[in-house]
């Protein structure tokens, strides 16, 4: 069970291969993301075969940053993109979805999840909520 902790999404004016390309390089997350210094591949897999690995360094309260190794767990080019990360407070879940909307135009959706379970979890869940 994941427990939702944020949504976005955004239009934008772009076919959809190419949103499903950029986003799906999580070399380029940083760029987007607030609070994500840095994220490099660990492999020379393609950016939607599952497996495919990630070490990206995140900042976190009270000014320390952390590693967290990411890994694709789920991929349908140039549909959907899901990673899922080890940082043990939180165990996040990524899912990112593509809808072309026409030729020139995509819907991109973002959502974030926690798949810790338990009572300091719970207490948790909201503080990451304003974070992201």
């Amino acid at each position: 069970m994941s427990y939702l902790l944020a949504s976005r999404s955004v239009e934008v004016a772009v076919p959809v291969e190419s949103v499903f390309s950029y986003a799906a390089n999580l070399e380029n997350y940083s760029a987007w993301f607030p609070g994500v210094l840095s994220i490099r591949a660990k492999d020379s897999r393609a950016l939607d075969e599952i497996g495919k690995a990630y070490e990206e360094i995140v900042s976190v309260p009270f000014g320390k940053s952390v590693k967290v190794l990411i890994r694709v767990v789920e991929a349908s080019y140039p549909e959907r993109l899901v990673t899922e990360g080890d940082l043990r407070v939180l165990l996040p879940r990524m899912e990112l979805s593509f809808q072309a909307l026409d030729d020139n135009k995509t819907l991109m959706e973002w959502r974030m999840y926690s798949r810790r379970r338990g009572k300091l979890a719970g207490l948790l869940r909201p503080l990451f909520r304003l974070v992201l």
